[in-house]
């Protein structure tokens, strides 16, 4: 590519920032459930189901991850506004 190939508004464009994202690690998480036997997550992410109820977007990717890599059953309860109990 040559500089004439570039559009004069690019080179006084601001620069475009990247986009990031949170990964969370939830091996280290269950290490921490099989240690203590449970674990407390507390956040304010939260969305409504079509059903009507509340839940935990934190909650339901751990809970989904459990399941489909580990194959293990996490039962869970709320026990706070923004807080869940853990366990296997």
């Amino acid at each position: 590519m040559k500089i004439s190939d570039i559009p004069d508004e690019a080179l006084d464009a601001t620069p475009t920032p990247i986009p990031t994202k949170t990964v969370y690690d939830w091996e280290a998480l269950h290490r921490v459930m099989k240690r203590q036997g449970f674990v407390v997550i507390e956040t304010d992410d939260t969305r409504m189901t079509t059903a009507g109820a509340e839940e935990s977007v934190l909650v339901k990717a751990f809970n989904s991850h459990m399941r489909t890599v580990k194959g293990l059953r996490l039962k869970t309860k709320r026990i706070s506004k923004t807080r869940w109990y853990c366990t296997l």
